[in-house]
């Protein structure tokens, strides 16, 4: 007679606990990094945020921000110019996209960036005097 294997089954509910377990130590680990190379995060922020419009969409997406909104807001014709300036932000994780139950897509600071003293975030954002 031939073995069974027995079958393992998996919840949605599960998943989604264990997706938030592992979000949460890696938020973790990223807190511990900015922390303790905060000078070094300084710099590396202040390297990839050196246009204006880089700047206001990281001023925008301090909360939650929905693509439509972002466009809005910053007056793009098309999502081609938004991805534009968004890309490069994502690609440096100063930005990060969730997408809630509903499949909607929003932008939001990156735990990198959102660790970092606030006196030095409204530096960065200002730009250069």
């Amino acid at each position: 007679m031939g073995k069974s294997n027995p079958r393992v089954e998996i919840s949605s509910d599960q998943l989604k606990n264990e997706l938030t377990e592992i979000k949460d130590r890696v938020g973790a680990l990223e807190t511990i990094a900015t922390i303790s190379n905060r000078a070094v995060v300084e710099e590396f922020v202040k390297g990839h945020l050196t246009n204006e419009k880089g700047q206001q969409i990281m001023k925008l997406c301090q909360e939650p921000r929905t693509r439509e909104y972002l466009m809005a807001q910053l007056k793009f014709a098309n999502p081609q110019a938004l991805d534009y300036h968004l890309k490069p932000l994502r690609e440096n994780d100063l930005l990060r996209q969730n997408f809630d139950d509903d499949g909607v897509q929003t932008f939001e600071w990156s735990n990198l960036f959102k660790r970092l003293p606030k006196p030095t975030i409204r530096k960065v954002l200002d730009g250069p005097k």
